[in-house]
């Protein structure tokens, strides 16, 4: 079987690929190190706060993402 990609076509889906691959790269490996330390903020570890970051920051690209139809 064949396997095809399909690549964006308009600068808005260009746009909007780019945006979730920026949200995937901040949840990653470089980024985690530095948010690693046995700090606390709001009575929570900073790693936790993070992780809390990121689910609303994803949250709110997937959001904005449908709401200018990015992909259609």
């Amino acid at each position: 079987m064949k396997v095809t990609c399909k690549l964006p076509r308009t600068k808005k889906s260009w746009f909007s690929f780019g945006l979730i691959l920026f949200v995937i790269a901040l949840g990653n490996w470089p980024f985690i190190p530095l948010f690693n330390k046995p700090s606390i903020i709001l009575g929570m570890p900073i790693m936790m706060v993070w992780s809390i970051f990121i689910i609303i920051f994803t949250t709110g690209t997937l959001w904005f993402v449908s709401k200018i139809k990015g992909f259609s």
